[in-house]
């Protein structure tokens, strides 16, 4: 009786172990975005928040996910940040990323299943995105702009 109970609880925790999202593929962690580039139509690239961009990201071991990109010169705004016009906003809200949600790795994809975004048309959206992982360096692609320009994210793990 106790082997029968015993394999049943090893095969409950191979069924939970399947149910789960598949695994984050070793990108649990915290990341320092290291490029942040367009690449156009003809194949070249240009820098999409600026030469030097800032951003995190950061993984749990559960594939939950928080990200933050920013433009490199972003000035600040010109006295009440709660009273800027339009124009001011527009410009803040260009020059930023940010979304979270939960990440997984299917097949060679990784998969964003987006909570909430700085962009709300990803709200509650799902993206698969072709990526490589090359030691502590991890890039991938975003889904092509309605001008056909292709954002790609380089990040670095951190110690």
């Amino acid at each position: 009786m106790r082997k029968f109970i015993l394999a049943t609880l090893a095969l409950c925790g191979a069924a939970t172990a399947t149910d789960m999202p598949a695994a984050t593929a070793g990108l649990a962690g915290s990341w320092e975005l290291i490029g942040a580039y367009r690449e156009h139509r003809d194949g070249s690239r240009s820098d999409d928040y600026g030469a030097k961009p800032r951003g995190m990201l950061n993984v749990a071991s559960d594939g939950r996910y928080a990200l933050q990109i920013y433009h490199a010169e972003r000035p600040p705004v010109e006295g009440d940040f709660h009273a800027a016009g339009a124009q001011e906003y527009k410009r803040l809200l260009l020059a930023m990323s940010a979304h979270f949600g939960s990440i997984s790795v299917e097949q060679d994809k990784l998969v964003f299943r987006i909570t909430a975004a700085s962009n709300p048309q990803w709200d509650g959206s799902v993206q698969r995105r072709g990526y490589q992982l090359r030691g502590d360096v991890l890039e991938w692609r975003v889904p092509p702009r309605p001008d056909g320009d292709v954002p790609i994210s380089v990040w670095r793990r951190l110690p």
